[in-house]
């Protein structure tokens, strides 16, 4: 009889821990989408493009923890509430769209099963500017950026015309450079365009979205 309440009372133990291990880990989703880019010059740098939406994604993962929602999820969602299409480019600057308004926003978030929906457009202009002897690359980006919080039904960051260049300090860029690199995004010093078009983009992005990871998580560099 004694056995027998020693493995009741051991089983009253161990099958409540199992339930709880068989409960799957919850964590915030996000839905980056959708986001349109433009350059000045024909054709959108490809490798300006993966830049940014590689580091939207390791932001949201790495300082948001948040899992990423495909981008297949987010078209389709899109699609059924005939939002219609959004161009992930377009040929010129001032072709860029407007970012859809917060309840739009909303609605696609509850649908697509997301906690946080993050829009925004990014438009670059590259020039060559005269500095000693020859000429020098430089390329501005134009960063536009909408974070809705879904479960709140609030609007958690809204940035219009944000700004950064290829050559200007930021902090943001100065602290965040090692882990970039371990984030995979390696930006070289130099060259033709494209360098210049990705360190624009990763400032800009970094400066628009910092109020909002700097309130949620620890600062890059901190």
């Amino acid at each position: 009889m004694k056995q027998l309440l020693i493995v009741v009372s051991l089983l009253l133990c161990v099958l409540p821990s199992m339930g709880r291990a068989q409960e799957p880990i919850k964590v915030p989703k996000v839905a980056i989408y959708p986001w349109t880019f433009a350059e000045n010059e024909k054709g959108t740098s490809e490798a300006g493009i993966s830049t940014v939406q590689t580091l939207l994604k390791k932001l949201f993962e790495v300082r948001g923890g948040c899992e990423v929602i495909s981008d297949v999820i987010s078209k389709a969602a899109w699609k059924e509430l005939n939002y219609g299409d959004i161009p992930l480019t377009v040929e010129d600057p001032g072709q860029v769209p407007l970012i859809p308004d917060a309840k739009k926003l909303l609605e696609f978030g509850k649908r697509v099963g997301a906690d946080y929906v993050c829009a925004g457009t990014v438009s670059w202009r590259v020039r060559s500017v005269w500095v000693g002897l020859g000429p020098k690359t430089k390329a501005d980006a134009t960063v536009s950026v909408t974070i809705v919080n879904v479960a709140k039904s609030e609007v958690a960051l809204e940035v219009k015309d944000a700004n950064s260049n290829s050559t200007k300090a930021e902090k943001w860029y100065e602290s965040a450079g090692a882990i970039l690199i371990a984030w995979g995004i390696t930006l070289f010093s130099g060259g033709p365009k494209t360098p210049h078009i990705q360190k624009a983009g990763v400032k800009g992005i970094g400066v628009a979205t910092e109020p909002f990871f700097a309130a949620i998580g620890r600062k890059i560099g901190g």
